[in-house]
């Protein structure tokens, strides 16, 4: 993951104004090497590869994540996130 920052200086103090997060790959891992997660092939089969297992386990515990979320296997999402951020410092 790619994690773009924006800080700005208010009086003395810098704090994150902005921070956007850019997936590029992911990896899921037992805690207990060589257990067998049961992996639902045909769920994994339909997830996105910058956020393969992130959205995996979200839809396995009940929850939702949708599929168009910033990744860098869909360029045309990261683009305009640096483009703002670059704009920004100028």
């Amino acid at each position: 993951m790619t994690l773009v920052y924006r800080v700005e200086k208010r009086g003395d103090v810098w704090k994150i104004s902005d921070l956007t997060s850019i997936n590029n790959a992911d990896t899921l891992m037992p805690v207990i090497p060589g257990v067998d997660l049961n992996i639902d092939q045909e769920l994994v089969a339909g997830l996105r590869v910058s956020y393969r297992w992130l959205a995996y386990t979200r839809i396995k515990t009940g929850g939702k994540i949708d599929n168009d979320g910033i990744g860098s296997d869909k360029p045309e999402t990261v683009k305009p996130v640096y483009d703002k951020a670059e704009a920004w410092i100028k």
